[in-house]
C-alpha cells in the first residue's frame, strides 16, 4: 500500500485530541522528558505522517498548546471542551478530512507501525471503522481508531448522551452491527498486564523510564519486552490497568 499517494488522494489526517487541563496530571502533554515535550515526542515518532497531523484542542485554557503548535508548525483546531465528538466533527470538516485516524494525546509512545497496520486494513477492505480497542490486546497506550468522514458525521448526529459526546466513538461501539468494522490485534494479549498511557504521575515516571532506557523511537516490541523484564517498573502502574472507558463494559 502506497500511503503517500493515498494520504494525498483521500485527505487522511491523524487527529490528536489534546487538552491542557487535567485533574489527574495537569499540563501532562507539555511535560518534558530530556528537554522535549511529551506531545513533541509523540509527533516526532509519527514523523512518517507529520504533514497529516492536526492537534484537536479543547477550548478550556488552550493557549499553551496553541503556542506549542505554532512554534512547531503543527496544524491545530480549537473546539468544544465537553462535546469532544462535535470537536472532532468540526475539525474534520474544517480540514476537509476524508479519513480520520483518531489517537489520544495520552498515547505518546504509540508505535507508527500499529497505525499502518490498521490503515492497511481500512484502505484495502473498505471498512467504515477499524480499531485495536474493540477487543483490546495491545498494551494500553497504543489506541488507534480509523473511520471515514461519513461515519463521523453519522455518529455526531446520532449520539445524544454526555458520555457518548465526551468519548467520541462509544455510540459507534455500542451499535457495531450498523457498521462494517474490524478489530485488529497482536499475537500476545498484554492489554491487562501493562500500561503506558499518560494519565497519572506514575505513568509519567514509567514513560520517562522507557525513553531513558530505549530512546525516543523505541518500538512496541522493545517496550513490551522491557516491561516484561522489569517487573519492578511495570508494577508501579498496576493499579491503573483496566481503568480506560473502552476496557469497561459500558
Amino acid at each position: 500500500v502506497n500511503f503517500m499517494k493515498i494520504e494525498k488522494k483521500l485527505n487522511l489526517n491523524i487527529i490528536i485530541q489534546a487538552r491542557f487541563n487535567s485533574t489527574r496530571l495537569n499540563g501532562k502533554i507539555l511535560k518534558k522528558i530530556n528537554n522535549k515535550e511529551i506531545l513533541l515526542v509523540m509527533i516526532e515518532r509519527l514523523k512518517k505522517f507529520k504533514s497529516n497531523i492536526i492537534i484537536n484542542i479543547s477550548k478550556k485554557n488552550p493557549d499553551n498548546i496553541i503556542n506549542f503548535c505554532k512554534k512547531n508548525k503543527i496544524k491545530y483546531f480549537v473546539g468544544s471542551d465537553s462535546n469532544v465528538l462535535k470537536r472532532y466533527y468540526d475539525c474534520a470538516t474544517k480540514f476537509n478530512t476524508k479519513i480520520i485516524v483518531r489517537i489520544p494525546s495520552d498515547c505518546p509512545l504509540i508505535d507508527p507501525k500499529i497505525i499502518k497496520k490498521g490503515l492497511k486494513l481500512f484502505l484495502t477492505k473498505k471498512y467504515s471503522y477499524v480499531s485495536n480497542i474493540i477487543y483490546p490486546t495491545y498494551i494500553d497506550g497504543n489506541d488507534v481508531e480509523i473511520f471515514n468522514y461519513k461515519t463521523l458525521k453519522f455518529i455526531n448526529n446520532k449520539a445524544k448522551t454526555k458520555f457518548d459526546k465526551e468519548h467520541v466513538t462509544t455510540y459507534l461501539r455500542r451499535n457495531l452491527e450498523n457498521f462494517k468494522f474490524k478489530n485488529f490485534d497482536v499475537n500476545k494479549n498484554l492489554s491487562r498486564r501493562y500500561r503506558y498511557t499518560l494519565d497519572y504521575p506514575e505513568n509519567f515516571f514509567i514513560i520517562r523510564k522507557i525513553i531513558n532506557k530505549l530512546g525516543f523511537y523505541c518500538s512496541y516490541t522493545k517496550i513490551s519486552n522491557f516491561l516484561i523484564k522489569n517487573k519492578k517498573i511495570s508494577k508501579i502502574n498496576k493499579k491503573y490497568i483496566g481503568t480506560m472507558w473502552y476496557q469497561k463494559n459500558f
